[in-house]
């Protein structure tokens, strides 16, 4: 089973993968079915597993944050600070701790405020932009989960996550703690080309919010 290139034309409960780097499942046709398997009652003791359960094994551990902006180290308190008490939507990128710590982009502001209106998002306090990660970081880990910390505090209606690499990020560090209602999307770059098919479909998405 094989996931397109092309974000838009993966089905969201695999985008995770895809963002991850999968490209291809294989499926065994000899495999036995989880009904069909015997019992682990069943299962001599020199069968058993060592070590770790395989889910315990891959789920990645982030740094303990309280839900707390003022526990916070610098500058995520102030970003905190700057976002709506209860969007409808928040949304992050790669390059949004850079467009937010001085050094931004001049072409994404317009683009997002376009992008907005389109989506019916223009009124004031229904996007918060979170970043996902901060220029010259040294514990990614830690910036997940102020992420996820700040996430759970502002309960948006959508999270959407744009471009590879934040998506990336959030495979890596937190496959199991993104919300339902998260969406993986082009990266703002893709965006700035100006391709109306993506534009419309991103503007759609976002719109449902």
């Amino acid at each position: 089973m094989g996931l397109h290139d092309s974000i838009l034309d993966v089905p969201e409960r695999l985008r995770i993968w895809q963002l991850a780097g999968v490209r291809y499942f294989y499926c065994d046709p000899d495999a036995t079915s989880a009904a069909a398997a015997p019992p682990a009652s069943a299962v001599s003791p020199e069968a058993q597993p060592l070590g770790e359960p395989p889910d315990r094994v891959r789920e990645p551990s982030l740094p303990s944050v309280a839900d707390d902006p003022a526990t916070w180290p610098p500058p995520w308190p102030a970003f905190f600070a700057k976002a709506p008490a209860r969007p409808r939507l928040v949304l992050t990128y790669a390059a949004l701790g850079d467009d937010m710590t001085g050094n931004p982009d001049p072409r994404r502001g317009p683009m997002w405020r376009r992008l907005f209106a389109d989506s019916g998002l223009a009124g004031r306090n229904l996007v918060a932009f979170w970043p996902v990660c901060l220029p010259g970081e040294t514990d990614p880990a830690l910036s997940v989960a102020v992420f996820l910390s700040g996430l759970r505090l502002l309960q948006p209606r959508l999270l959407a996550v744009f471009g590879e690499i934040a998506g990336q990020r959030l495979a890596a560090l937190a496959p199991r703690l993104l919300p339902d209602n998260t969406r993986f999307l082009p990266d703002p770059n893709v965006l700035l080309q100006g391709d109306k098919e993506v534009w419309d479909h991103v503007a759609s998405i976002l719109g449902s919010s």
